[in-house]
């Protein structure tokens, strides 16, 4: 297997840079992963994505909407899931046109979310370079033929203590993969096995060390999401050791709601920023076309 990234793309190590936009003083830089309406299981117009923003005084906020199946024939998409291949140049040309008008209130962000599947790297690497994308979020979701966190695979969970280690052993493992990728810039959810609430005995099945040390490794930032508290382990991804850990290492942050809704983005953001600040962070990172450049995590207090 081997992996490949064109020479435009892949994660960016993050250079110094201004700390606020042309905007004006914000309450935080960016929300680096929202939604729209045409992965099919979210809602809403797109403009009022960006309004939420503009009404929580982001500065920034990406769109980052799910790649179609790359990896899958056609026949086996699913609407629910992810847009169809066909829908991707559409959305793009969207977001591209909020870009420009919203320009001189909130900067838009070109983003996707790019499900990791190992042996499908180099197709994956060329759909992204046909594309002048700002972020490219890297995400696992697609495991051995199932999906990590949808419901229908709660019972695969349920099946008892030997098996939760073996989901973690893997989901680690690919999550490694993907890093070591070059293919993002950000991993979204890295702890999302834990959705459900289902954990191995030590952190990633005993392998967050190894983990930790390949993304810090592979220059990709992490997002700290208040999406997991919105499903029923109701904890940020990551979790609070995990994010020490990776504070330690030198990973750099990004600040994410994973929104599906428009009043879910930017949701959280204090208690993420507080968080940030008990791991010891003072910045995160905004990404650029797919450079990432450092901002002031937010205004104490």
């Amino acid at each position: 297997m081997t992996s490949m990234a064109p020479a435009s793309s892949g994660p960016r190590t993050p250079d110094p840079g201004p700390r606020a936009t042309d905007h004006g003083p914000r309450s935080f830089p960016c929300d680096t992963h929202t939604h729209t309406a045409r992965c099919g299981h979210a809602g809403g117009a797109d403009e009022a994505y960006v309004e939420a923003a503009i009404a929580r005084g982001l500065a920034a906020v990406a769109v980052t909407d799910h790649v179609p199946f790359y990896w899958l024939p056609p026949d086996r998409h699913d609407p629910t899931l992810a847009m169809a291949a066909d829908e991707l140049p559409r959305y793009v040309d969207a977001v591209l046109a909020l870009k420009a008008r919203y320009a001189d209130r909130i900067e838009v962000l070109l983003g996707l979310e790019a499900d990791f599947v190992a042996g499908h790297e180099e197709t994956l690497a060329r759909l992204l370079e046909a594309y002048p994308f700002d972020v490219v979020l890297g995400s696992v979701h697609w495991l051995d033929g199932w999906w990590v966190d949808a419901p229908s695979s709660v019972e695969r969970y349920r099946r008892g203590a030997d098996e939760v280690e073996r989901i973690w052993d893997a989901y680690a493992g690919q999550v490694m993969a993907a890093a070591r990728s070059g293919l993002f810039d950000v991993l979204s959810h890295l702890d999302l096995a834990k959705k459900f609430g289902f954990r191995p005995g030590r952190p990633f099945a005993g392998r967050q060390a190894e983990l930790v040390a390949a993304v810090a490794a592979s220059g990709c930032a992490v997002e700290l999401s208040s999406a997991g508290r919105r499903k029923p382990v109701g904890e940020d991804y990551p979790a609070p050791g995990l994010l020490r850990d990776l504070a330690g290492a030198g990973v750099p942050l990004v600040l994410s709601s994973d929104a599906h809704a428009p009043a879910e983005v930017g949701w959280g953001f204090a208690e993420l920023a507080a968080a940030a600040r008990a791991a010891g962070v003072g910045e995160v990172v905004v990404f650029r076309g797919r450079h990432g450049r450092r901002a002031a995590l937010a205004p104490a207090g």
